[in-house]
């Protein structure tokens, strides 16, 4: 079977591309630099053949010509290539383009920034794209999570995991942030009488189906020494079912929408749940709470003791849309407004 003609060069050939750019050379000195050693190989690196292969297509397409050849003393005459204008065009254009797949930044991207970098660009509005690339990346793959099963399921998941981390590096160089990706790691989870979203009640204070459990897991166990001497603690949880979030929702307690800043909805940008739970009693291992609106199986990222002295505010209090409707959480309970990840299955 004959292979469709390529229309675009390969990565090898627009870092080739990309050092002729910057000043004529010569294989052997593109191919030192393309090492896993060398200052472009350090980002992504290939063996010399693929390098001479890469500078011999540059030339039959156009993007790099031969300026000269210069004698070795270690072997043949070496010739010596640049970009053509063609070429320099080409790779201007290539550098400030945002890659279409999420296994591409750590090669593809990486080396667009190095070569910003080293031409003294500003690359914000590479990111910026690329940013906006990673954002409809994302959104595509909350939906194919929520309508896949199985293997294909764990692939998206995986797929979705990797796309949030490359979208949190791109936005952390956007802002000018030199700090590890945000990921955090349940230190629990909840034992909870609700398996449903729909029915569970809005907020703890509503809870009438008694007690629930959160069960701590063996390294952060030490962590519950002292808590028994609180009535009280926060609960911090990652909202497992949720999938995707909208800059406004329409809230339980009401049926106009609001800004989701706004709002105690689960559907979030970060789905962090926040509860304040009635201590019951504290074992080895687990804590059981009086008045708990988490679903069963919801991972804890945190506990922490309420203190009156730091948690109620001072000054005059107001509760913005609240104070029409949250009596309502007395005889409202959740819905299936919300899209629930496991409905998928």
């Amino acid at each position: 079977m004959t292979r469709p003609p390529r229309t675009e060069p390969t990565l090898t050939e627009w870092a080739a591309l990309g050092l002729l750019c910057e000043s004529p050379a010569h294989g052997w000195a593109l191919a030192q630099a393309l090492s896993p050693t060398g200052e472009v190989g350090r980002v992504y690196s290939c063996t010399r053949p693929l390098v001479y292969r890469a500078l011999g297509q540059l030339g039959q397409a156009g993007l790099a010509e031969v300026r000269g050849t210069s004698a070795s003393d270690a072997g043949p005459a070496r010739t010596t290539l640049a970009a053509t204008r063609r070429g320099r065009t080409a790779f201007a254009r290539w550098r400030g383009s945002a890659v279409g797949h999420v296994r591409d930044v750590r090669s593809e991207l990486m080396l667009k920034l190095l070569f910003c970098d080293r031409a003294g660009l500003d690359p914000g509005e590479l990111l910026r794209e690329q940013a906006t690339v990673l954002v409809h990346t994302e959104r595509a793959l909350e939906r194919q999570l929520e309508a896949t099963a199985g293997f294909a399921g764990t692939l998206a998941l995986w797929r979705l995991s990797a796309c949030r981390a490359a979208l949190s590096f791109v936005e952390a160089l956007l802002d000018n942030r030199n700090v590890e990706p945000v990921v955090y790691r349940p230190i629990g989870y909840v034992v909870s009488p609700h398996f449903d979203l729909a029915g569970m009640p809005l907020q703890p204070v509503a809870d009438t189906e008694g007690e629930s459990t959160i069960e701590v897991s063996e390294p952060h166990r030490g962590c519950l020494a002292d808590l028994d001497g609180f009535t009280h603690v926060w609960v911090l949880a990652h909202l497992h079912e949720m999938v995707g979030w909208d800059p406004t929702v329409r809230a339980f307690l009401d049926d106009r929408r609001h800004g989701t800043f706004a709002t105690r909805s689960p559907r979030r940008p970060n789905p962090i749940g926040l509860s304040l739970a009635r201590i019951t009693s504290i074992g080895p291992s687990a804590v059981v709470v009086d008045g708990l609106d988490l679903l069963n199986g919801s991972p804890v990222l945190d506990l922490k003791p309420y203190v009156p002295l730091f948690d109620t505010p001072s000054g005059d209090v107001r509760s913005g849309w609240f104070e029409t409707y949250a009596d309502r959480v007395f005889a409202r309970t959740s819905d299936d407004r919300f899209a629930l990840r496991s409905r998928r299955l």
